[in-house]
């Protein structure tokens, strides 16, 4: 009867060894994806408080921006794109945000002012400018969480 009783315990070790195994996997895949957590949590918070209360808008967003720097991750350039640089409210165009389109004769920009704290913004609109982060070669590694 010894022997029935080593083999569920030698395939219970080899399961614990495939569990804490795929655990490394996945530690090494994000280091920082309990912090990406809490970012896009508090940026989903600071999108719906947005229109009712920019204030505590504001107060998410620069929370979730000391976040980041604190933890030294980065984040999507289209995310920073959407929070005022001074303030951190969220920049929706006619609540939190007016938006104005610039067309000189080689100059085309759009320009972002917070209502809150009065910051201006300037995204440039040229043919010939483009960002660095849509250029394939800046893509080193993509990761996708389930």
């Amino acid at each position: 009867m010894s022997a029935p009783d080593s083999k569920p315990k030698e395939s219970q070790n080899e399961k614990q060894t495939v569990v804490v195994n795929a655990k490394k996997k996945q530690a090494k895949l994000c280091t920082g994806r309990e912090t990406y957590e809490r970012m896009n949590f508090l940026y989903q918070a600071a999108t719906t408080m947005s229109t009712t209360h920019p204030q505590l808008a504001a107060y998410y967003g620069k929370l979730m921006k000391s976040v980041g720097k604190k933890a030294v991750l980065r984040m999507e350039p289209a995310i920073k794109r959407t929070l005022c640089v001074r303030c951190g409210v969220l920049l929706n165009p006619g609540i939190t945000a007016d938006v104005q389109d610039y067309r000189h004769k080689k100059l085309c920009y759009l320009q972002v002012n917070c209502t809150l704290c009065g910051f201006s913004k300037r995204f440039y609109n040229t043919k010939n400018h483009r960002l660095w982060m849509d250029n394939p070669k800046s893509i080193v590694e993509r990761m996708e969480f389930a």
